[in-house]
Order: C-alpha cells, then structure tokens, then sequence
C-alpha cells in the first residue's frame, strides 16, 4: 500500500483529492462575475466621463487614467477569479474596495458639478457583492491553487 499518491494517514488517494479541490464552487463564480462586471462598467463610466466631461485639466485626466486601470484590472481578476485563482480573489477584494470608494467619491463630486451618472452609483451595491464574494472564495483559491501545484509536480497540468 505504498503507491505515491496514497496518503496513509488517511487512506485517500491524493490525486483524486487534489482534483476535487480545483472545482470552481459558486461562490467563487459569483465573486468572478461580480468583479468582471463591475470592471466593464467602470470602462463604461470611464467613457461616459471622457464623453462628458468637456475641459479636461489636471484633475481630471488622472481620474479617467484610474478609472481605465481599474476597470481593465477588475475585469481580468473577475475572469481569473471565475478560474479559481487565489491571487485574483486577494487582488479582486482590495481592487473591490477600491472601486467603491472611487466611484462613490465620482458620484460625489458630480453631484456637486452638477453631473448626475446613474452608473457611478450602481457600481456602489456591485463592487460590495464583488468583494464580498471575492473575500469568501479566499481560502477556497488559496487551496486550489495549492492542490494545481501538486498536480503539476505529479505531471497533470489542468491547463488553469
């Protein structure tokens, strides 16, 4: 009984158990889903403000810049993250945090330059989802990406 991919504490061929634990759980999808669609529409409020917004100055350049970087990188971790990658989950639940403090400190700052953006404040209630479930898939990633690595050491690549 000493194949080498049997754990004899336990009796369970690890293998097998390595490849149940990179099964994507839907907490994981929602948070990747989440992030990804919160991404796409920080790019669509990114360009609603370039379309808006008629004197660009000092001011408003960094924040359209911010605004594209964010957007862009949320919608990357989201897909990676609906993959199951642990770094995505990390990265996503702060860029998540991120995006909600931004785009509520924009819609602020609209309302007092007389700019209204229904989609600024939409990304409020999205960006708390994403990170919420980005933050709970965690612990779910880190394993999955460790159980990857095992397999990849035996010669399985899961192509993740």
């Amino acid at each position: 009984m000493t194949h080498a991919g049997m754990d004899e504490a336990r009796g369970v061929d690890t293998d097998d158990a390595d490849l149940e634990a990179i099964v994507v759980p839907n907490i994981a999808k929602v948070g990747g889903g989440a992030l990804l669609l919160l991404g796409v529409l920080a790019l669509v409020l990114c360009l609603q403000t370039v379309l808006v917004v008629g004197r660009y100055d000092l001011l408003t350049i960094p924040i359209i810049a911010v605004m594209f970087v964010l957007g862009s990188t949320c919608s990357v971790l989201g897909f990676q993250l609906t993959r199951g990658s642990g770094r995505a989950a990390v990265l996503g639940a702060v860029l998540g945090g991120v995006t909600f403090v931004l785009s509520g400190s924009w819609f602020v700052f609209g309302l007092m330059n007389n700019l209204v953006s229904v989609l600024a404040l939409m990304l409020e209630p999205l960006s708390v989802v994403a990170v919420v479930f980005s933050a709970l898939s965690i612990t779910w990633a880190r394993k999955a990406d460790a159980a990857r690595e095992r397999l990849r050491a035996h010669g399985l690549d899961s192509g993740l």
